[in-house]
């Protein structure tokens, strides 16, 4: 199977990143891709910088309320556990995206995170970065922007689990995921599903094999071709259409 090529301005980015062990403030911005005009506003604040290995929790169900976490690099899966012990996975957080905002409210986790792969995170611990917020109308902002992204986040969840058919949730579930990898540099018809097919079907509300069978489906079609975990998009547009034919018949 082929590599995925990580863009030059990436690879410089990961390389130096490597070197360091923090991020600055307008780092954390333009990592999270947050337009940030507060400069010189906590000029000497900084956040450290976590390696986090596959299959590792980086914080559990439970565990008291301390930081929220910024992905530099990798993907985690986060999960929400009932007391009976089965487990919903609520999302895949990628580069660029905040884990812990859950625990906000009840100075609590309410989910787990675990990295699918060797990741790396920021670490903000929330109280400082709220204090800083109240003192600085940019860096409030800047927080809001956080907490209404995760509510938009959410709000897309509740439309692909609740409007779409089997297969057009598959279908639009790989359409985001090309869109997310564009957003950092990658391809958005080539990439790696770092999920299980068990994990993607908990999230599309699926069963492992109704998401095997709809995969293989867009596969025997030609609109996809699948090898292990690597995914390309052949027809955009058609898988598009699966999208748009199901809302319409909805």
């Amino acid at each position: 199977m082929q590599r995925q090529i990580m863009p030059s301005n990436l690879q410089e980015g990961a390389q130096a990143a490597g070197r360091a062990a923090s991020l600055g403030l307008s780092e954390l911005a333009a990592l999270l891709k947050i337009d940030f005009d507060g400069f010189g506003i906590g000029a000497n604040t900084s956040f450290t910088l976590r390696r986090v290995q596959q299959g590792m929790a980086l914080y559990r169900a439970g565990d008291q309320f301390g930081p929220i976490y910024a992905i530099r690099s990798g993907t985690f899966k986060s999960v929400f556990l009932d007391e009976n012990g089965s487990y919903q996975v609520l999302g895949f957080p990628m580069a660029g995206e905040v884990l812990g905002l859950d625990g906000i409210e009840a100075q609590r986790y309410r989910t787990e995170a675990v990295a699918l792969e060797d990741s790396e995170v920021a670490i903000i611990p929330f109280p400082r970065l709220a204090h800083l917020g109240g003192r600085a109308g940019a860096l409030q902002q800047f927080v809001y922007r956080l907490l209404s992204r995760q509510l938009a986040r959410e709000h897309m969840q509740m439309w692909l689990l609740g409007s779409l058919g089997a297969e057009s949730r598959v279908a639009a579930f790989l359409l985001i995921v090309g869109a997310r990898y564009a957003r950092l540099g990658y391809s958005d018809t080539r990439f790696n599903l770092r999920m299980t097919r068990l994990d993607l079907g908990s999230f599309l509300g699926l069963t492992q094999e109704t998401v095997s069978r709809a995969l293989s489906r867009f596969h025997d079609a030609g609109v996809i071709r699948v090898h292990n975990k690597e995914v390309k998009i052949v027809e955009v547009q058609e898988l598009h259409q699966i999208v748009a034919n199901a809302r319409h018949s909805g």
